[in-house]
């Protein structure tokens, strides 16, 4: 199987040979490989910086003192992006630093992928040069790699310091079992005739990050489904609940290959919006051969969003045009939306500790009506997902780049220009980025800022490690303390929670009008947040998938940090 730590091992013992020692780490998923290797390695001095704005005018200070080469590590998505400011600075200053940049493997790029934006487009007066190694798949690129690496590390230097830029893609779900075949993709625009075929198939409508539909959209929507043996998966920032949607992070996250594939696979995918931000979405589809499935893109744009490697079939229109324009006559069965419901049969009110699921559990019963609600991600997004929201509400998260950054920001943002309560769920890491936002003059009163202190990225503890190993770097733990100091200095009252019972007490007040904003912190351990999740997943998985899901974990984790 093609992957890539060979890029990783290549790195390693080029910044040994050319003896530079200091890294400043910011956490993150895909550079968990370099970090790995590098954090127990006594050659190297390792220092860890949540915030990549801050990470790289720390590595100047390295260098200010030192004198020497400094090399900075970020993940993909935002992270790359949050490095302009200080690589500016080392621009204009001349400081020789090596930013290693991570990125998804480039046939995801503007692809509407989780976490994949271009992350070799940094302005021209931050870096002397960019430099993107190969995927490795035999011994041209491993030649190609070494002569990368060592030119970006000698441009650090040559004829003048400064900035250089090295990106490493790094394979998320590599599809060795899948045999690619070639394809047509058409584009259709309303002024040519369309060849398509929907009677007799199975049609699945995904709707990815939307804002509130209007009223013609989802009239044309729910009377295309009138029309065809159809259902529309939904997650919470779809914004859209209809006669055949049903919310699917869970069944998607619970139900094995096989059993998708024999039992509720469609025939055709049609997606409208932006991304999910829903792994387990694309796990699936990803997983299935393209004679197995048709994906159709409907976007006004007509830009060619090859997401799940299955399209065929563009529209170029917006997506009320789409669904009036195949509208016909209405259709006696539905058996498609049917069998899915039958298989979603979810319980999740099972015993859980305290944790971010315990509150999810909670709130999303008791979160008023036409609330507006922002997520955090990743762990925030992925846990409330797993709930239904009993009032109708508004739900948003930063999905577009997938970035954790500027999720209090935006939500605040929000809340200005509205005058119903605005939630923020949000973790410590999340909001450690983003806290200067409290700050901001003449905040109203509607904000909520529910903040799941879990001592660091959860994201990365899901898997049976050693939570002092990972918090090291990649989770980046005892970072941050609390927040009420800065809360209550901010004008925001200021409640916590460190038990059930604490947070049940809190809550009438933290989902009701009152004259200040509020900030909510609970205070939950790793490893009662990792547990909860995964609890309330195995319990929804059935027998052979619960024991995909468990050697799947093990795989990662393996992966990851080389021991079970």
């Amino acid at each position: 199987m093609i992957d890539n730590k060979k890029n990783i091992q290549l790195l390693v013992e080029c910044l040994k040979e050319h003896s530079i020692r200091n890294i400043v780490i910011s956490p993150g998923g895909t550079n968990i490989a370099f970090v790995k290797e590098v954090q127990d390695d006594p050659f190297f001095h390792c220092f860890s910086v949540v915030d990549e704005r801050s990470a790289m005018y720390f590595a100047i200070g390295l260098y200010l003192q030192t004198g020497e080469v400094i090399v900075t590590s970020c993940t993909s998505a935002q992270a790359t992006r949050n490095y302009v400011p200080g690589l500016t600075e080392a621009y204009y200053k001349k400081v020789p630093i090596l930013a290693i940049t991570m990125s998804k493997h480039p046939r995801f790029t503007y692809q509407e992928y989780m976490q994949a934006p271009d992350q070799s487009s940094l302005p021209n007066d931050c870096i002397k040069s960019s430099y993107s190694l190969p995927i490795i798949s035999e011994n041209d690129d491993v030649i190609h790699s070494i002569r990368l690496i060592n030119e970006a590390i000698l441009e650090t230097t040559h004829r003048g310091c400064g900035p250089v830029q090295l990106c490493i893609p790094w394979l998320d779900f590599p599809l060795s079992a899948i045999t690619p075949r070639n394809r047509c993709i058409k584009r259709y625009t309303m002024e040519e005739p369309w060849d398509v075929l929907l009677k007799n198939k199975r049609v699945l409508i995904c709707i990815g990050e939307h804002m509130r539909f209007g009223e013609r959209e989802r009239s044309a929507l729910e009377k295309f489904c009138e029309c065809y043996n159809c259902a529309v998966y939904t997650n919470h920032l779809s914004n859209y609940s209809g006669k055949y949607s049903f919310e699917g992070n869970l069944l998607f996250t619970t139900i094995s290959v096989e059993r998708f594939k024999t039992e509720i696979r469609p025939d055709v995918l049609i997606t409208i919006g932006g991304q999910t931000g829903d792994y387990p979405f694309y796990r699936l589809f990803s997983k299935l051969e393209l004679g197995e499935i048709e994906h159709w893109r409907v976007d006004y744009n007509g830009h060619v969003t090859d997401t799940y490697d299955k399209l065929t079939k563009i529209f170029e229109c917006t997506e009320a045009t789409f669904f009036e324009k195949l509208t016909i006559a209405e259709l006696d069965t539905h058996e498609y939306y049917e069998k899915i419901n039958s298989c979603i049969m979810y319980n999740l009110e099972v015993e859980i500790p305290f944790s971010n699921a315990y509150a999810a559990r909670k709130l999303t019963k008791i979160i008023p009506q036409n609330s507006i609600v922002q997520f955090s991600i990743l762990n925030s997004l992925r846990v409330w997902n797993l709930f239904h929201f009993e009032n109708q509400v508004e739900c948003y998260s930063n999905v577009g780049a997938f970035g954790i950054d500027g999720g209090m920001s935006t939500l605040i943002g929000q809340s200005m220009v509205t005058s119903e309560l605005c939630f923020m769920i949000i973790g410590d890491l999340a909001f450690f980025y983003d806290m200067n936002s409290l700050g901001i003059r003449g905040l109203k009163s509607n904000i909520r800022v529910l903040l799941v202190n879990n001592n660091g990225g959860v994201e990365f503890k899901l898997g049976k490690v050693d939570s002092k190993d990972v918090d090291r770097y990649i989770a980046a733990g005892n970072h941050f303390k609390n927040a009420k100091g800065w809360a209550e200095t901010c004008g925001f009252e200021y409640l916590r929670a460190q038990t059930e019972k604490e947070f049940d007490s809190a809550i009438e007040k933290f989902v009701s009008l009152n004259d200040k904003p509020i900030v909510l912190e609970l205070f939950v351990s790793d490893t009662d947040d990792a547990t909860a999740y995964n609890k309330l997943v195995t319990t929804n998985t059935e027998g052979a998938a619960f024991n995909q899901f468990k050697d799947n974990m093990k795989v990662s984790v393996k992966k990851l940090f080389g021991r079970i």
